[in-house]
């Protein structure tokens, strides 16, 4: 029990500061990002598996992103958009996030309508649409990083966050 208490001690000691937009960063990190982590994942995973190297035919591509892609990313889509951070500079940071992941669900949608449609222009879109929400994605990223770094938020890796003073 000792050992336990000691590991949460810390991250305790800094949520109790008097930063709000730390502790708004800590929440944001810690337990509305985790909530999303899944849907996310199966849904991007999903897409990778049948596209690029991976792509075998058109069918394949459209059952999964109709079945598992567009379902499960929508999913996320809802969740994220649901997330209300408490103070102005998490809130900027989320509207990014949440602009790239509509980029994302746009693609993944326009995917399907191009292969209905049999049409390359539509196609053509959507990995422009994917490379978009790919760089927003990457500009999210280091944004966060740079708020976590300026309100003393450490992100340990493999999804564990916590505080440092």
């Amino acid at each position: 029990m000792k050992k336990i208490l000691l590991g949460v001690l810390p991250w305790l000691l800094v949520a109790c500061g008097g930063d709000p937009v730390q502790k708004d960063l800590l929440n944001y990190i810690n337990v509305e990002m985790p909530k999303l982590a899944d849907l996310e994942s199966e849904a991007v995973e999903a897409y990778a598996s049948v596209s690029g190297e991976n792509y075998t035919n058109d069918s394949i591509m459209y059952a999964v992103i109709s079945n598992t892609v567009v379902p499960k990313y929508q999913e996320f889509y809802g969740i994220l958009e649901s997330i209300q951070p408490a103070t102005d500079d998490v809130q900027d940071l989320h509207k990014e996030y949440v602009r790239a992941a509509s980029d994302q669900l746009q693609a993944f949608q326009l995917i399907l309508e191009a292969i209905e449609k049999q049409d390359v222009m539509i196609i053509e879109t959507a990995n422009g649409d994917l490379d978009e929400a790919r760089t927003l994605l990457k500009l999210w990223r280091e944004d966060l990083d740079a708020a976590c770094a300026r309100h003393n938020v450490v992100i340990n890796g493999a999804g564990e966050e916590g505080g440092e003073e």
